[in-house]
């Protein structure tokens, strides 16, 4: 859906998610969640830190439009 890192990211924190069920954490499944979801924010944020050439001068709003 999103591509490469993010898909991997998701898939493998909504499987932990599941695989545990409706039971409580405990510190060390905590961790471990924590990690996964670290993991697929910073995919997240490299995904939407491209941003494109822009040819020909910008200024303005055109900035924010073109990026």
């Amino acid at each position: 859906m999103y591509g490469g890192r993010l898909d991997q990211a998701n898939t493998a924190l909504r499987a932990y998610v599941q695989e545990h069920g409706d039971r409580p954490w405990t510190a060390e499944e905590l961790a471990e969640l924590a990690r996964l979801r670290g993991r697929w924010t910073s995919a997240a944020r490299e995904l939407r830190m491209h941003i494109r050439p822009v040819t020909g001068p910008v200024s303005g709003s055109a900035v924010v439009t073109a990026a």
